[in-house]
């Protein structure tokens, strides 16, 4: 029963940082010209609109089921018309790296409060775990999207620079993806984690 209320615990916390990474993407590129998360309904907290069923909920699972101690999703993909951002594609991907860093923040700050607070030790456990969670796991995705990648940010980037556009990065990202998974499945991407990891747990 423990390992299942944990693991529940672990998916809250992805859905939590999906939910506020896509709202805070969706922000920027209003912000930066296009309208088009808005006018998809993306531009909301409420988690429905931002869950894939395999990419958040059914993979992320898997690896929780297998005891991984590191966990790989995506939420769903917010709706851009990169046309109309006007060469601030560069921009709103670096902000997309920035918020899974900003999230883990919040989520320890969030940590230091629910620790410090008189509460029942039944409301005060699993409010941190869950805290906590959203810290480590919002930095590892942080930490994941600046390999240069694509799809992953960092990998965008990259390809921006190099003078690629949003719709030719795209055709890069399938054998980007592949990559991915072959490197977190090998645990490359694990033990590279793993010092920044050891700093995170010091932390609480």
């Amino acid at each position: 029963m423990l390992d299942l209320f944990i693991g529940l615990l672990q998916l809250t916390a992805l859905v939590f940082i999906f939910t506020f990474h896509n709202y805070i993407k969706g922000l920027t590129a209003v912000k930066l010209g296009d309208d088009t998360p808005k006018r998809s309904g993306f531009l909301t907290l409420n988690p429905i609109p931002h869950i894939d069923i395999f990419g958040t909920l059914i993979l992320p699972a898997i690896f929780i089921l297998l005891k991984s101690p590191l966990i790989l999703g995506w939420p769903r993909v917010v709706p851009i018309d990169y046309g109309r951002l006007h060469n601030k594609a560069l921009t709103l991907t670096a902000v997309s790296i920035v918020s899974y860093f900003l999230i883990a923040g919040i989520g320890y700050i969030f940590y230091k409060a629910v620790t410090n607070l008189p509460l029942p030790y039944t409301v005060e456990a699993p409010l941190a775990t869950l805290f906590q969670f959203i810290t480590i796991i919002s930095s590892f995705f942080g930490f994941l999207n600046l390999f240069p990648i694509p799809p992953l940010d960092m990998g965008i980037i990259l390809l921006l620079l190099l003078g690629k556009n949003m719709y030719e990065i795209q055709s890069y990202s399938l054998w980007g993806a592949f990559a991915i998974i072959i490197l977190f499945v090998s645990g490359i991407f694990g033990y590279l984690f793993h010092p920044f990891y050891k700093f995170l747990i010091s932390l609480f």
